[in-house]
């Protein structure tokens, strides 16, 4: 292998420090003795701040407060427990927003079929008994009907009194402001 007779220049000197040299350049510079110097040369200053910093890094380290280590723990296992307290607590509210309207659904359903009469009763017989005739859709529709014939039924068999509602009549100055509102 022949040794160039040129030496390296500054870019190729560069390249071999940041490990992307070219073959014939590591080749030229194991054995030419200035280029090795060159790069050392040029090496010493970044070995130097490599030093100081990892000195320096190692004595901040070193030198931290303990309390500090332990705060920033602290701090880091408090954030962990507030997320999980939120994701329960969002999970919680969730399933609490599904089971009531179903509940309540299945509520209302159970009382409204409890409350058909007996002559309505018959003509859901009827109802069902065609209805399985009808597409899924039109099955759906019938049932909103009876449900709503049947809400309907108790609205309007209800006393619809302030007493029968729970409500006292209103005392004081109440009063006084309804009957100028009724004159």
């Amino acid at each position: 292998m022949r040794i160039s007779a040129r030496h390296l220049n500054e870019d190729e000197l560069e390249s071999v420090l940041i490990g992307d040299a070219a073959p014939e350049h590591t080749a030229h510079l194991a054995a030419c003795e200035p280029c090795k110097a060159a790069l050392a040369e040029l090496e010493a200053p970044l070995a130097g701040f490599r030093a100081v910093t990892l000195a320096w890094s190692e004595r901040r380290s070193a030198t931290m407060p303990l309390r500090d280590l332990q705060a920033a723990q602290s701090r880091a296992a408090v954030a962990g427990r507030k997320r999980f307290a939120l994701s329960a607590g969002l999970a919680a509210a969730l399933a609490i927003g599904v089971a009531v309207p179903v509940l309540h659904y299945e509520a209302t359903h159970t009382d409204a079929a409890q409350s058909l009469p007996s002559a309505q009763a018959a003509a859901t017989t009827e109802t069902a008994s065609a209805a399985s005739e009808e597409s899924p859709q039109q099955q759906q529709i019938a049932r909103d009907n009876q449900m709503l014939r049947a809400i309907d039924q108790e609205l309007s068999s209800s006393v619809e009194s302030p007493a029968a509602l729970g409500l006292q009549e209103s005392t004081g100055r109440n009063r006084g402001y309804r009957s100028k509102m009724q004159d």
